[in-house]
């Protein structure tokens, strides 16, 4: 009954309520699967972390580096703002333009915000107390969630969010959390969990590939236009 509050059914309303809103526009199907695929992802994270230490700590990671930007990627704030009837997408446009929503976009705060929590609960004595404690690991869930949601919503820009860093810079600041995890995992390998430690720098590896995805699409985004203005040139 616990996995089927914590997992099933969150994941239901939440994909039924992307189904429904993507049935009222043409919705690219690659997004839908984006977001289905974040879900599942989030899901198997939370279901399998009590086999062992170490897929617990897959599992961390699974959540922040895998579902999270896929669920990103499923553009659910674009889709509420063309799919929602007029009044109400206004409504959700100026909320996106309010000052407090512009600060809650800055980088550096979402940065701070994930880098915290991953820390806290994993250099701290919450580590072991979430493990004992059903109530803080739920909330460790969450937070671990809600934080990767947020920084990789500010890296990879994909939604009409305010407050966009350059594409090098989103890059970095990936990099950089990616770096900042993983002092988890050398700690648990210097306390001896080495397959723990091993397993959780793995699985965030995909902040790192996510950072040069952001790199290579502005490469490529420069490359267009310097061969549009060699054109308009020749043309010219």
């Amino acid at each position: 009954m616990s996995d089927l509050l914590q997992i099933v059914f969150p994941s239901l309303v939440l994909m039924g309520g992307y189904m429904w809103l993507a049935g009222w526009t043409d919705w690219p199907r690659t997004r839908i699967a984006c977001f289905a695929a974040g879900l599942a992802v989030v899901g198997a994270g939370v279901w399998f972390d009590d086999v062992s230490l170490a897929v617990h700590m897959a599992g961390h990671g699974a959540i922040v580096a895998v579902g999270a930007p896929l669920l990103v990627l499923g553009r659910p704030v674009t889709l509420m703002l063309r799919a929602l009837p007029r009044p109400a997408a206004r409504d959700l446009a100026a909320l996106l333009r309010s000052p407090w929503v512009r600060r809650l976009c800055r980088p550096p705060l979402a940065f701070t915000a994930f880098v915290g929590v991953q820390l806290a609960f994993h250099l701290t004595p919450l580590f072991w107390d979430s493990l004992r404690v059903e109530s803080l690991h739920v909330a460790e869930h969450l937070l671990f969630l809600l934080t990767a949601l947020w920084l990789w919503a500010v890296c990879l820009a994909v939604e009409p969010l305010p407050g966009r860093w350059s594409p090098w810079a989103r890059a970095g600041l990936l990099m950089a959390a990616m770096s900042a995890s993983d002092i988890g995992a050398v700690k648990l390998m210097l306390d001896g969990y080495q397959a723990a430690g091993v397993a959780m720098l793995a699985s965030m590896l995909p902040l790192g590939i996510g950072a040069a995805a952001v790199a290579w699409v502005a490469i490529l985004r420069e490359e267009r236009k310097a061969r549009a203005r060699e054109v308009a040139h020749a043309a010219g």
